[in-house]
């Protein structure tokens, strides 16, 4: 997986499920993606409001371990405001803000680092104890072989998973239920992978008095659910 921007509780589900989990940098980067942004709820107009790492340079020509966040840091300070005044009436509010703004205000010039280390931070808390792998420089003579010798990028992304399984002796690969139409359970099963998919099953919680809005980031969760409710949300998934 890519390192996501405080992603949903989704995506922390599938690091549950996993014994080792791959934040994964020698891929080509996206602008448009949950790399760089994320929703949490504006409590006012009772909608989803997006919260963003600003990029210097953006170029879809790089790899993820290639884009640096932008220099001047008073985004953060603006984030914290945006995250405080939303959620400051939240039930579990004292607790998490805390941990939010540790996370927000970490010194990384990495966008690869500076996530996969926020992501570390709320795994900490939620005891969440998988194995999180975000230094991928071992992989990068397998990336070279695979752009060499292989010329459709479906196969591209199901032979990358195949060989970083094997170099880490795992025989079981899970996927976000997402990925159902990109990847074959025949074609893992041939190379002695077993392949399964994760399909989140999430009960709309309390968000204040609003209607509920589903796949906001960990945030939200966290901030209406507290470190317990948010724990047995975790578990709320199955495999198919």
């Amino acid at each position: 997986m890519q390192s996501y921007f405080f992603p949903y509780l989704g995506y922390f589900q599938l690091i549950d499920a996993v014994d080792i989990f791959h934040l994964y940098e020698h891929v080509s980067f996206r602008k448009k993606s949950f790399i760089t942004k994320n929703n949490i709820l504006d409590k006012g107009r009772k909608i989803p409001v997006a919260i963003k790492v600003p990029i210097a340079k953006k170029s879809s020509f790089k790899t993820i371990k290639e884009i640096e966040i932008q220099k001047d840091n008073t985004w953060k300070k603006q984030l914290l405001k945006l995250i405080y005044f939303n959620y400051k009436k939240a039930a579990y509010f004292e607790a998490i803000y805390p941990l939010i703004e540790k996370s927000i205000m970490r010194d990384e010039t990495s966008l690869h680092r500076y996530n996969s280390k926020i992501i570390i931070d709320i795994c900490n808390y939620l005891n969440i104890n998988t194995s999180i792998k975000f230094d991928n420089d071992d992989m990068l003579d397998m990336e070279k072989a695979l752009k060499e010798n292989t010329e459709v990028l479906e196969e591209i992304k199901s032979k990358r998973i195949l060989n970083i399984c094997k170099k880490i002796g795992a025989n079981t690969y899970i996927n976000p239920i997402g990925g159902i139409e990109l990847y074959d359970k025949d074609y893992f099963q041939q190379h002695n992978m077993e392949l399964f998919f994760i399909e989140a099953q999430i009960e709309p919680y309390k968000q204040f008095d609003n209607e509920y809005t589903p796949y906001l980031s960990i945030i939200d969760v966290l901030m209406h659910q507290g470190k317990e409710g948010s724990q047995k949300m975790i578990k709320q998934h199955k495999l198919i």
